[in-house]
């Protein structure tokens, strides 16, 4: 059961910080030059996203403190109900890697919470708050690395660059899935986003591109490192999860690219405002719940022992 829920705890941080930096990368990047002519319709998607932002701190601090707590419960040997019965919570947050990395997620979540709420709250400075969210969000995602395999392999250097790397590039792409789908559906309902609906899928395809190489590269170099050879990859539980983690990848990857090739050129041929968007809307949750899935099997090769030895 303490696997279980340390890989639901583990799956909900990561997403949650995924989808947070994803969500200020969209709003930057894909929303930014549209952003430049104010409208009513690009405030409201302003704000849900940042009410999304807002969730997905919310899901990053309880899913830290019950990743915590099971993480006291797994150095104790104590029953959950016990766990906090001795000072085990106080070593591990005072005296390990992963309590002073977890203090300093808690500071960022803080950060982040107040920035967010001061966003909703004032739109004229929203997009300086914008700004220092992103960079905010950034750095908690980023310093999940210090809390993975990589962080533990022989060439440490190489693997927390490599994590960090991946991390960043899943933001960017799955991470940003959820709001373009919220983007997309104000669209439908507004003929000014819908003119500028395609050149935002446009920016999101091929940054989209540019992260899937990216995952590609820093996965192969994070799987030598936690692997080391092609046959442990079909003989350990590590590699197993691993090839299950690809394949699901590899579907990810080939339902984007339909989404990007197929339908966005028939989007460049009809009014934006068609069935099309309605569509696209629909794949793309699809493919956020695939990214999902992707993030679960994260989850659970970092409680399962790497192929690769120390």
């Amino acid at each position: 059961m303490l696997i279980a829920l340390l890989i639901i705890a583990r799956t909900a941080q990561i997403g949650a910080s995924i989808l947070l930096a994803g969500t200020f990368i969209f709003e930057l990047v894909m929303l930014g030059p549209a952003g430049q002519v104010a409208s009513n319709d690009l405030h409201e998607v302003e704000r849900r996203l940042l009410r999304l932002a807002r969730w997905s701190l919310i899901a990053a601090l309880l899913s830290g403190l019950l990743w915590f707590w099971l993480e006291v419960a797994s150095m104790s040997g104590l029953p959950l109900t016990r766990a906090f019965s001795t000072k085990a919570w106080q070593t591990l947050l005072f005296e390990t890697e992963f309590g002073r990395v977890w203090q300093f997620r808690l500071g960022l979540i803080a950060v982040a919470f107040v920035l967010v709420v001061l966003g909703l709250a004032q739109a004229q400075a929203r997009h300086a708050l914008i700004i220092a969210l992103f960079l905010v969000s950034v750095v908690l995602l980023v310093s999940l690395a210090w809390v993975s395999h990589a962080a533990a392999a022989r060439a440490q250097p190489l693997g927390l660059l490599g994590d960090a790397l991946h991390l960043c590039a899943a933001s960017a792409w799955i991470g940003g899935l959820l709001p373009l789908a919220i983007f997309l559906t104000r669209a439908r309902a507004s003929s000014s986003l819908s003119e500028r609906a395609l050149p935002v899928l446009r920016r999101f395809s091929t940054l989209s591109l540019s992260c899937v190489s990216l995952l590609i590269v820093s996965g192969i170099s994070n799987s030598w490192l936690l692997v080391g050879s092609i046959h442990a990859l079909f003989t350990t539980r590590y590699g197993w999860l691993l090839l299950v983690k690809l394949a699901a990848f590899g579907v990810l990857v080939g339902l984007g690219a339909r989404n990007r090739f197929v339908i966005k050129t028939k989007l460049t041929r009809v009014s934006t405002g068609s069935d099309l968007l309605a569509q696209l809307r629909r794949n793309v949750i699809c493919e956020t719940c695939l990214g999902l899935a992707v993030v679960a099997m994260v989850a659970c090769l970092g409680v399962t022992p790497p192929a690769r030895g120390p």
